[in-house]
């Protein structure tokens, strides 16, 4: 299966690509506005390690280059996935 292609993102006077396996996630959806958001707040590096973790670690494993250049997006399994159940059932 061919990979969904990259986002690209402008930050600080540069492009960042953003690499990802989420066929869903694209510029103009949603996660790609809250994508753009979140680096907007990053000041350097680690400001943009920080902010994408906290923003986007209830669906992707985060990772970012050393040099802010490439992120990498991994989607996370999903609670119903991992047990075959619906997680709504366990409520009391």
């Amino acid at each position: 299966m061919k990979s969904p292609e990259p986002l690209i993102v402008t930050w600080q006077g540069r492009q960042v690509r953003i690499r990802h396996d989420d066929p869903r996630l694209g510029p103009y959806t949603h996660a790609g506005q809250v994508i753009r958001a979140a680096i907007e707040l990053a000041s350097d590096v680690e400001g943009l390690r920080l902010v994408l973790a906290s923003t986007l670690s209830d669906r992707y494993r985060v990772s970012v280059a050393d040099d802010g250049a490439v992120v990498g997006l991994r989607r996370l399994r999903r609670l119903q996935e991992v047990t075959g159940g619906d997680s709504s059932s366990h409520a009391a």
